[in-house]
C-alpha cells in the first residue's frame, strides 16, 4: 500500500520568521508571568526571551558557509532582520491605534487640567537626552562621536529622530571631512581615528594588508575615496548608537516606570485613587470636561482599520522646515493622534471608533508583544555582544542617556508641574517617545489614563527630538 512520506527540515523551520516569533511570544509572556517577590516582567518578559533566542540563533548563523543552501536565510539572522521590518511596523500600529482608541474618552479633562505642562515635557525629556549625549561625545575622546550621539534617537527610542539624524550627520559629516584642514586638532583626530579604524577593519576582513596609518603630520587633506570612509562610517556609527541604545532605551524606561515610585517612596494604587477623586471634583465643577459616554461596540473592524489608514497617511506627511530638512510624525506619531481624534469623535454615520475596552486591550497588548518579541530577535546578538564586548561604553552611555531623561523629566512633571503619577508615567514615555514604554506604564498602571497623556507629549516630542539630532550634528565633533 501507498506508505506516507513525511518530511521534516529542521533548518528552515529554525530560521522560519513566524516560527521564531511564535516561540518568542509563547516562551515570553511565560517567562513575564514569573513574580520575582512582588516584581514581574509582565508584557515585556518577551522582549528579554527574544534578546536571548536571538543571540544563540545569530551565534547558529555564522556557522553556515557561502555556498550553503541556507546562506541568504542565515545572512538575513546576521544582519538583524530575523523579522521583517513591516510586520514591525504593522504590530507597533495596531498597538498604537488600540491604545489611542481606548485612551479617547479621558482626554479632554487631562489635556485641559495639564495641557501646557504637557508640553514642557515634550520639550524638556527630548533635550535632557540630548544635552547628555553631546555632553558625552565631547568628553570621551577615543569613540566615535557619531556612535555616541546615535544613542540619542536610541536611548529615546525614535525612529524619526534617527531618520533626521543620519541624513544631517551625512550632510554634516561630508561638509566636515571636506574641509579636514579648516577643523582643530581634536576634531582631525576623531576624522583620523575613524577612517584609520574603518580602512583596518575592512583589510583584516578581506584579507589584504592594512594601508598606512594617517596621522595628523602626513595627512593635511583627505582624498575623495577617504571623504566617502569617513562619512559612510559617521552614517553608520549613528545607526550603531541608535540599535544599542534602542534595546536600553526600551530597558531603562520601562524599569523607571516599575522602580521610581519605589524609589521616591508612592504608591502607585494610592496616586490612582488621589487622580479619580480629584477627577471627580474637577468635573462636578465643570460639566464640559465630563467623559462622553457614547455608546460602545464590541469590536468595530472598519473603525480600526479606518484609524490604522489615517494615522499612517498623517504620519507619512512631509513638511519641509527651512535648514531643518524635512520632517513627519511617522507611522506612530500619526496613529496615536489619529485614533485619539477619532475616538473622541466616537462615531461616523455607520462607523464607530468607541470599542469594548476589553477587546481593544487585549488586542493591542498581544501587538505589542509581537513588537517586543521581534526587537529582541532583531537586536539579541548586537546587544548581548555588546554588553560582553567593546560595545560596553555606548551601552553604559545610552544607558545614562535614558536613565537621565526618565529622572529629569519626573522630576520636573512631579516636583515642578504635581502631575499625578498616573498621567506623569505616561507623559514620561510620550517625552521618550517610546510606544513600547508607553505599554509598560499601562500595565504597570493597569488604567488606559497613561495613553492620554502619552497622545499629548509624543508628538511634539518627536518634533523637537528630529530638531535636536539636526542641531547635534551641526556641533562641533
Amino acid at each position: 500500500g501507498g506508505q506516507l512520506h513525511m518530511q521534516f527540515n529542521l533548518i528552515a523551520f529554525i530560521f522560519n520568521p513566524l516560527v521564531l516569533l511564535f516561540a518568542t511570544m509563547a516562551l515570553g509572556n511565560l517567562f513575564g508571568e514569573l513574580k520575582f517577590r512582588k516584581f514581574k516582567f509582565g508584557i515585556t518578559g518577551t522582549l528579554f526571551i527574544g534578546l536571548g533566542i536571538g543571540y544563540f540563533l545569530t551565534q547558529y548563523a555564522a556557522t553556515f558557509e557561502k555556498g550553503s543552501k541556507y546562506y541568504a536565510a542565515a545572512l538575513k539572522v546576521m544582519q538583524g532582520k530575523v523579522i521583517d521590518g513591516s510586520l514591525m511596523n504593522l504590530s507597533l500600529l495596531i498597538f498604537i491605534v488600540g491604545t489611542g482608541l481606548l485612551a479617547a474618552k479621558d482626554m479632554k479633562y487631562a489635556i485641559n487640567k495639564f495641557g501646557k505642562q504637557f508640553v514642557a515635557l515634550a520639550i524638556f525629556i527630548p533635550f535632557v537626552g540630548a544635552v547628555a549625549s553631546y555632553g558625552f561625545s565631547q568628553a570621551l575622546d577615543n569613540l566615535s562621536p557619531y556612535q555616541i550621539t546615535g544613542t540619542y534617537t536610541g536611548a529615546l527610542t525614535s525612529s524619526a529622530g534617527l531618520a533626521a539624524a543620519t541624513e544631517s550627520s551625512d550632510s554634516e559629516s561630508r561638509r566636515l571631512a571636506q574641509d579636514f584642514a579648516g577643523q582643530d586638532q581634536k576634531a582631525q583626530k576623531k576624522i583620523l581615528a575613524i577612517v584609520n579604524g574603518a580602512k583596518t577593519r575592512d583589510a583584516k576582513l578581506r584579507g589584504t594588508p592594512v594601508p598606512e596609518t594617517m596621522t595628523l603630520e602626513n595627512t593635511k587633506s583627505l582624498s575623495p575615496e577617504d571623504v566617502e570612509v569617513f562619512v559612510t562610517e559617521a552614517k553608520a556609527g549613528v545607526g550603531v548608537g541608535h540599535s544599542i541604545g534602542y534595546p536600553f532605551g526600551v530597558l531603562f524606561l520601562i524599569l523607571g516606570i516599575n522602580v521610581i515610585p519605589k524609589i521616591f517612596g508612592f504608591d502607585v494604587e494610592e496616586e490612582k485613587k488621589k487622580y479619580f477623586a480629584q477627577k471627580a471634583i474637577d468635573i462636578k465643577n465643570n460639566e464640559k470636561l465630563a467623559a462622553s459616554t457614547m455608546p460602545e461596540v464590541p469590536m468595530d473592524f472598519v473603525g480600526f482599520s479606518l484609524a490604522a489608514f489615517l494615522g499612517y497617511v498623517l504620519g507619512s506627511i512631509k513638511i519641509y522646515m527651512g535648514p531643518l530638512g524635512m520632517f513627519s510624525l511617522g507611522s506612530t506619531g500619526g496613529a496615536i493622534l489619529v485614533s485619539l481624534g477619532l475616538g473622541s469623535i466616537g462615531k461616523v454615520g455607520p462607523v464607530n471608533f468607541r470599542m469594548n475596552s476589553t477587546v481593544l486591550g487585549k488586542m493591542r497588548t498581544y501587538f505589542l508583544s509581537v513588537f517586543l518579541a521581534g526587537t529582541g530577535l532583531n537586536y539579541g546578538f548586537r546587544v548581548i555582544d555588546a554588553i560582553t564586548g567593546a560595545g560596553y561604553m555606548i551601552v553604559i552611555i545610552s544607558s545614562l542617556v535614558a536613565i537621565l531623561s526618565v529622572l529629569f523629566g519626573f522630576l520636573l512633571g512631579r516636583y515642578a508641574f504635581h502631575i499625578n503619577w498616573t498621567l506623569l508615567s505616561g507623559a514620561i514615555t510620550g517625552g521618550m517617545t517610546s510606544a513600547p514604554g508607553l505599554g509598560a506604564a499601562v500595565d504597570a498602571l493597569e488604567c488606559d489614563e497613561p495613553a492620554v497623556s502619552y497622545g499629548a507629549t509624543q508628538p511634539l516630542a518627536t518634533l523637537f527630538m528630529v530638531i535636536f539630532s539636526i542641531i547635534i550634528h551641526k556641533l562641533p565633533i
